[in-house]
Order: structure tokens, then C-alpha cells, then sequence
């Protein structure tokens, strides 16, 4: 029988390590796959303002190089008038810190910092040979330098200039700030020990963290660049891959989809699970005590029944000994209460004991600082003061309560009230026990305050386009296909429309990007209050919106835009100095039959084109 008894009691207490060997491994994973959506929403967040910047840099060097090419000639212009075209753009960009134009023989000819120019020779530079050599029309990001005009760092991005014939003749160049990729790191509240990068797309870095030398730097030998696919668009998550140099970890990177630009996060494993490491000792202590104390109940317990097998054989020294047990376990329940009570006024955790009829008749020190009532004030009366109406009776607990068991201590979400008549929610976690045949019942209680808020934060930067506070492209382009897909399954037409902001890049470049922005802002709220209950509107990127129109044919979605341009018409957004008018241009696809949204929204933007060839300020249905 004692081998037996060994055998058992050894095996519990492998049960019992291999149970919290497992709760430790699912803690560790938690940390890690935490840590990697850290990152992924940091790189998401970084190489859309990454987009934002380019886009503005770019609209900025299209206006001078628009200007520029009425001439055939750079020397037919007249200098006074660029250099003043160049200022001014300069002026209502602030994150640029120059904006000049370079000769095709690579000599500094315009700058917006000086009337009169020195003749700087900028042939040796990457942008420079890339647009002499031939390079595509496109947004050319160079490699950060020191700008020898001023000696400051600055980030090149360019385009050429061509005449009526197609030969160069300029190079536009915005010299951007680099503090600006520093500041947008360093406003991301990310996690102690995490490392982040800007990369351009030929592979120099424009910022990083914690380290902030490193600009200018090439980063070809990077993780990031050796084993990863840097095409645009790209996005990738890893749990225990290599981004970024010396970081093997958590991490993730993104490659915005139109300039190229790439952010990244990495974090080592061992500080991505730090918090994790902390708490091992007390683990493996309280893997020692439960080990231990189960080995010596089990030798307790054996002890007992040899203890009882012998009383069996000798009556009255039995009796004697049962009397001493009985002392014993009386004294022993006694210091067990005093540890329980002991527990309870010192736990963190609100905690509250309600009879059957739903009155409290326990209330510990940290329900008073939860709910801000002294224990007197709430002994006696019912839990509906605290959770007001939904414990109102017998049923209600007992359902609660039989729930956690059934659910394996299963929480439930509740809305409690402060004693100044605040309501707030708080998760609670019910027990149920007899006394007397009576019920009675044990809930503990944690404020989620905090957690809800946070939710909602996350929630918003991933959803919400942060200045018109419309859904985002990601966002409206998930909705928008399960409603699309609901109203195939009922049989229903769907109709889309785009609208787009008239003339907005004059209003940007000849009011500044406030008035664009107010514009924006005005248009959200004029298509946010035209649209219907069970409609889906979001903003797809500058000035373009989408509105999908469940249920609505033809002739519904054309009335829906009526009404949209005459609603626009009316409004007016001021400006220094006078009132702006706005109008937009309205393209509608209706399709009956099974399509995808890419496909109604590529229908409605070729409808949009026409409304826009055809005049603007009006509609056109899709062909």
C-alpha cells in the first residue's frame, strides 16, 4: 500500500508541474505575439505618415516644376519670378528646409534660401545622376547628405523637368527635414527595448530608435534588405525572425505602396518576454510550495489512515486519538479563517459576499476604494446599489455563479456604480456556496476602465482616417465587402459612389494645406449627414470618397448624388481674406448582379473621370 500511495503522490506532482508548465508556455506565446502587434501597428502608423510626407513633398515639386515647364528654356524664365515661386512654396511647407533647382550639368541654379545662388556643384549627387542619366519621371527619394550651401543634413526627393521636346532641362529638388522622421519615431509610444527604423527605398536610413546616429547610414546589409521582399505594399510580421541588425525577435515592417518608404520594429525575445522572466521565480516558488505541501498532505493523509487502521484494532486509544484530532483540526480551521480573512482585507481585487435574497453582508477594504462606500454604508442593503439592476435576485446570481463553474471561472462584463453616481464597467467573477442550506455568494470584482479606453484607442488608429474621422481605406474596404456580400445573399442592387474634391490641389497649393484640410473636413460632415441609416462611408485617400449604397438602383444613386452636389454647392469655407466655394464630382456604378467592390469602385472611378472631363461640379453613371 505505501508503494502505491508513492506512486500516486508522485504522480499528481508531475500533473501538477506539467499543468504550470503549460500555463507558462501560453503566458511566454501571449508576450511575444503582443509585442509583434506592438510592431506591426507602430509600421503600419509610420509608412502611412511616411506616404503623407512624400505625397506633400511631392505636390510641392509638381507645382514648381508645372511653372517651370511654360518655358522651353530654364534661362528664358525670369529668375526673380522662380525664386519667388520657390520661396513661397518653401514658406507653406514646413517640413521642408530648402527647395531648389538644379542645371542638367548639376549646378545649383535656384534656391529658395538665397535670391543669388552660388554656382555649387551637385553633379557627384544620386539624384542628380539619376535624372541626367535618364532616370524614370518619377518621385526620385535620394540618400540623406550634408547640404553644402549651410552644412545641415537634409533628404533629397526630386523630379525632372522637361521641355516641349522632352529634354531635361532642371532638376526640382525639396531638401526635407530629417527631424521630422526622428520626431514621428519618437511620438510613438512604443515598448521599452524596441527598435525602430525609416528606410528609403534604395536602402539608407532617414531614423531610427534608440539610437539616433544613424541617418544617412546604408542599411543593404540590414535583415531587412538580405532576406525579406521590399516590394511596395508589402507587410510582414515576424514572432522570431531578424529586421533589423543585431534584433532577433518580435517584429515587423511595412513598405508604404506608392513611394516605397520602409518602417520597421524589432525586439529582442528575451526583452519582449522580460515581464515574463520577472515573474518565473515566484512561479517556480510556488511550484515548490505546492510540490512540496502536496508531498507532505500525501504523508499526512497516510499517516492517518495507518493511523486509523490501527485505532481499528484498539478502541479506546482511537477515541483518545480522534479526541486530539478534533483539537487539532479546530485549531487549524481557526488559523485557516484568520489567513482567509487576512487574504480578503488585503487583496487588491474588490470582493463582496451576498446572501440568497441579494444582500450584501461583506465588503472589503478595496471595494471601498473601488466604489468609494465604507463597509457600514453597504452591509445590509442589496447588491442592486452597486450593480444596478442586473443581480436583482435569487435566479440572477445563481445563473452567474453556475455560469463561472460551468465555464472554468469564467468572467462577466457589468456595469457598477460609483457611490457619486458614476457608472463604469467592471468584470466580475462569481462563486456560489451553501451555509446552512442557504446560498451564498462570493464576487470579486476588477475595474476595466483603463483596459476599455485603451481598446477604443486602438480601435480608432486602426479604423479611422484621423482628420476627417471617416472610416479609412483599410476599414471601409473590409466593411464594405461584407455589406456587399450581405446584399448579394438578399438578392438586393448596390450602388456605389466615388466623389472627389474639385480643383483641391489649386485650393492646397494656392491657400495652404489648412484650407485643404478644412475643405476635407467640411466635405466628411456634408456626406456623413446625406447619408442613410444602413450606408457605409469612408475616405479613400486625399480628396477621394466612397459611399456604398445598399439596396439602391439606378435611378436611387443618381437622385442620392443630386442631392450631394446641390448640398456641397451651398457650403463655403473661408480663408484668409475671402470665402471659398467648393464643389465636387460624383462617379456612380450600380451593378445587380454578383461583382467585387474593386470592381464597382473601378467602375464608379472611371464615371467620376468622365464627370470630371466633362466640366465637373456634376454626376456621371458608369457605363
Amino acid at each position: 500500500m505505501k508503494r502505491i500511495w508513492i506512486a500516486t503522490t508522485l504522480g499528481l506532482i508531475i500533473l501538477l508541474n506539467g499543468v504550470l508548465g503549460g500555463l507558462l508556455s501560453a503566458e511566454r506565446g501571449a508576450s511575444v505575439q503582443s509585442m509583434m502587434d506592438v510592431a506591426s501597428l507602430a509600421t503600419t502608423h509610420s509608412a502611412e505618415h511616411m506616404e503623407e510626407l512624400m505625397e506633400i513633398a511631392d505636390r510641392t515639386i509638381s507645382v514648381v516644376s508645372e511653372f517651370m515647364r511654360i518655358s522651353d528654356r530654364i534661362i528664358d524664365l525670369d529668375e526673380a519670378d522662380i525664386h519667388r515661386l520657390l520661396v513661397r512654396q518653401h514658406s507653406i511647407t514646413p517640413i521642408l528646409r530648402g527647395l531648389f533647382v538644379v542645371s542638367p550639368d548639376g549646378r545649383l541654379t535656384y534656391d529658395s534660401r538665397t535670391p543669388h545662388p552660388v554656382g555649387v556643384n551637385l553633379s557627384d549627387r544620386d539624384y542628380v545622376q539619376h535624372h541626367v542619366n535618364g532616370g524614370a519621371d518619377i518621385l526620385f527619394i535620394g540618400r540623406p547628405v550634408v547640404s553644402r550651401t549651410n552644412g545641415a543634413w537634409i533628404v533629397p526627393v526630386s523630379r525632372r523637368i522637361e521641355d516641349r521636346f522632352g529634354r531635361l532641362v532642371g532638376i526640382v529638388t525639396a531638401a526635407l527635414d530629417p527631424d521630422i522622421f526622428s520626431a514621428m519615431l519618437e511620438a510613438s509610444p512604443l515598448p521599452e527595448g524596441m527598435q525602430t527604423a525609416i528606410v528609403s527605398p534604395s536602402g539608407f536610413v532617414f531614423g531610427c530608435l534608440p539610437s539616433m546616429d544613424c541617418l544617412g547610414r546604408s542599411a543593404g546589409d540590414w535583415p531587412l534588405f538580405l532576406h525579406h521582399v521590399q516590394n511596395p505594399g508589402t507587410t510582414t510580421s515576424t514572432m522570431r525572425g531578424s529586421i533589423l541588425p543585431g534584433v532577433v525577435g518580435p517584429g515587423a515592417y511595412q513598405v508604404s505602396p506608392r513611394y516605397g518608404i520602409i518602417a520597421a520594429a524589432n525586439i529582442e525575445t528575451r526583452e519582449a518576454i522580460a515581464g515574463w522572466l520577472g515573474r518565473l521565480p515566484v512561479y517556480f516558488a510556488l511550484d515548490l510550495v505546492l510540490s512540496g505541501g502536496g508531498a507532505a498532505l500525501s504523508a499526512v493523509l497516510y499517516r492517518q489512515v495507518t493511523r486509523r487502521r490501527r485505532a481499528m484494532q484498539d478502541l479506546a486509544e482511537a477515541n483518545a486519538r480522534l479526541e486530539q484530532r478534533v483539537a487539532e483540526r479546530t485549531a487549524a480551521l481557526q488559523r485557516s479563517e484568520e489567513r482567509l480573512t487576512a487574504f480578503v482585507t488585503t487583496a487588491r481585487d474588490a470582493m463582496l459576499v451576498v446572501d440568497g435574497s441579494g444582500t450584501i453582508q461583506f465588503f472589503n477594504p478595496a471595494a471601498t476604494i473601488l466604489f468609494g462606500y465604507a463597509a457600514e454604508d453597504v452591509v445590509g442593503r442589496t447588491i442592486d446599489l452597486l450593480l444596478p439592476g442586473q443581480l436583482s435576485d435569487r435566479r440572477d446570481l445563481g445563473r452567474v455563479a453556475s455560469h463561472g463553474l460551468e465555464a472554468q471561472d469564467a468572467v462577466r462584463e457589468l456595469l457598477a456604480r460609483h457611490r457619486s453616481g458614476v457608472e463604469f464597467p467592471v468584470e466580475l467573477t462569481l462563486g456560489m456556496s451553501h451555509s446552512e442550506g442557504e446560498p451564498i455568494f462570493v464576487g470579486v470584482l476588477r475595474d476595466v476602465r483603463e483596459r476599455k479606453l485603451q481598446q477604443e484607442r486602438l480601435w480608432q488608429l486602426a479604423n479611422l482616417d484621423p482628420l476627417t474621422g471617416l472610416l479609412n481605406r483599410r476599414a471601409f474596404m473590409e466593411r464594405g465587402a461584407a455589406l456587399l456580400e450581405e446584399s448579394w445573399r438578399l438578392g438586393r442592387p448596390v450602388g456605389v459612389l466615388m466623389i472627389d474634391a474639385d480643383h483641391f490641389k489649386s485650393i492646397n497649393d494656392g491657400f495652404g494645406h489648412q484650407a485643404g484640410d478644412d475643405v476635407l473636413r467640411l466635405l466628411a460632415g456634408i456626406l456623413g449627414s446625406a447619408v442613410r441609416g444602413g450606408d457605409l462611408l469612408g475616405r479613400l485617400g486625399g480628396e477621394e470618397f466612397a459611399i456604398i449604397l445598399p439596396g439602391a438602383n439606378g435611378p436611387d444613386a443618381d437622385r442620392i448624388a443630386d442631392r450631394l452636389l446641390a448640398d456641397v454647392r451651398q457650403a463655403e469655407v473661408p480663408v484668409p481674406g475671402r470665402v471659398l466655394a467648393v464643389t465636387v464630382s460624383i462617379g456612380i456604378s450600380v451593378a445587380r448582379r454578383r461583382s467585387t467592390l474593386d470592381d464597382l469602385l473601378a467602375a464608379a472611378d472611371r464615371a467620376l473621370y468622365a464627370a470630371k472631363t466633362a466640366g465637373r461640379d456634376r454626376r456621371a453613371m458608369a457605363a
